[in-house]
């Protein structure tokens, strides 16, 4: 039969608040009382309740990461650098997958209105545009919980990102000092990340005096550039063949199509800086809510979001070799 609390207070010949503040390492509690609660604990294989005591504290000392894949370089790169903060600020990271599936995700937010973690990181699926369906649900949880990367309008929680609009233009400058006068676009208007590379990308240009290519036979001797969100999806431009073609996107530049490029350039996040970032304003939450402020919506940007925009990393420029 095993020993409860209780038993372990009577053979300690103290009360069970005692036994649980030794074994937690309160301070309160002397030394040699400690210890003889510890020795005692061990020898007749006392295990705390784990699931009684989180319910008595009114917490799990779990926070969840919720991401689609660990394919995914940031995703991954989260779930690795997370575990680190979660250990150094006292709490065990949870992660679950949603497989950048809607319908998945949506389940994965109700179960937080079970209390099973204090808080939520959560990076939702590529596709955004399916999300909003859930802004009633996201704004109604009863924990703390920060976008990372992704989101969508009308969410009222923090958002911790890169700072794309600044990101897209470097890359449109880099084009145009490589000789660029024509540019082809190839970002998602639905997603608020990739739109506000547009925007800021579409603003370069026209402040160059240039307009986005329309693919006219008119065009077709100048030189052009393709910005978009990652190489991996970067088309093949179809062009006469002295036609210079540059190249400017986001993380990725793996690609068969990339040899017609004459040079790149890629955007590489700063996904330690993003990762740090998010669980700050987490660790800000979690304490507001443990002082008994509750959950308050942040305010909001100009977009209507509270949003933290993180500089890029670096950029990295590849040059086609030739043979």
């Amino acid at each position: 039969m095993s020993i409860t609390i209780h038993d372990l207070a009577k053979l300690a010949e103290v009360n069970a608040s005692t036994v649980s503040r030794a074994l937690r390492g309160d301070v309160r509690v002397r030394k040699e009382t400690a210890e003889r609660i510890r020795n005692l604990a061990e020898q007749y294989g006392y295990t705390p309740n784990l699931p009684a005591r989180q319910l008595a504290a009114g917490r799990t000392g779990n926070i969840l990461l919720c991401i689609g894949t660990p394919d995914s370089e940031i995703e991954r790169f989260s779930a690795f650098h997370l575990s680190e903060l979660c250990d150094r600020a006292g709490y065990d990271l949870q992660i679950v997958l949603h497989y950048n599936d809607f319908q998945t995700f949506r389940h994965r937010l109700e179960k937080l209105f079970q209390h099973t973690a204090d808080g939520a990181i959560l990076i939702p699926p590529g596709d955004v545009g399916h999300c909003s369906e859930l802004t009633d649900l996201v704004n109604t949880l009863p924990i703390p919980h920060v976008f990372v990367d992704r989101y969508w309008d009308g969410i009222r929680a923090p958002v911790v990102t890169t700072d794309n609009a600044a990101a897209a233009r470097h890359l449109v400058e880099r084009a145009l000092a490589w000789g660029a006068r024509r540019f082809r676009f190839f970002f998602d208007e639905n997603n608020p990340v990739a739109a506000s590379r547009l925007a800021a990308a579409r603003a370069r240009i026209q402040e160059a005096g240039l307009d986005e290519s329309d693919g006219s036979s008119t065009q077709q001797h100048l030189p052009l550039a393709i910005i978009g969100n990652s190489g991996k999806s970067a088309p093949e431009p179809i062009l006469p063949e002295k036609v210079p073609v540059f190249g400017g996107f986001f993380d990725y530049w793996e690609n068969p199509t990339l040899e017609f490029y004459e040079k790149i350039i890629v955007c590489r996040q700063n996904f330690i800086s993003i990762t740090e970032a998010a669980m700050h304003r987490m660790l800000q939450l979690l304490n507001s809510t443990s002082a008994g402020r509750g959950i308050s919506a942040p305010p909001a940007g100009d977009d209507g979001c509270d949003i933290t925009r993180i500089p890029a990393a670096d950029f990295i420029e590849l040059t086609r070799s030739r043979s």
